[in-house]
């Protein structure tokens, strides 16, 4: 199987959002000593670029004591090869505008759509 050469499906190593970097749980749900969940104790993740800081988490990876569910802790999203626009539902903010900590249903968390054809 060989690489995809499009420059929107190479991959980046960013630091981890959820952890900080650090590779340990960042909430100490069940130690203070736990492995990151989401980066597994490196402290780094790999994500899809280009990308962008994730709307509905605000770029931190959790939302309250919760993995992102957008972006999957990373506090990033992969931005597609179309043109994007603002979500109309959420105006941007990824939340779900009946209970802020649900992800918008529309754009999924990201707070942008892949723009209509006109």
């Amino acid at each position: 199987m060989t690489e995809p050469t499009d420059k929107h499906s190479e991959m980046a190593e960013v630091t981890c959002s959820f952890c900080s970097g650090t590779g340990t749980d960042p909430f100490g749900i069940l130690s203070w000593l736990s492995t990151c969940c989401v980066c597994g104790g490196s402290g780094k993740v790999r994500v899809r670029s280009p990308y962008a800081k994730c709307a509905h988490c605000r770029g931190t990876g959790a939302v309250k004591t919760y993995t992102c569910t957008a972006c999957m802790g990373k506090g990033v999203v992969p931005l597609p090869a179309q043109p994007i626009s603002t979500c109309p539902d959420c105006h941007g903010t990824g939340d779900d505008g009946s209970a802020p900590s649900l992800a918008c249903l529309r754009c999924r968390g990201k707070g942008f759509v892949i723009k209509a054809e006109e």
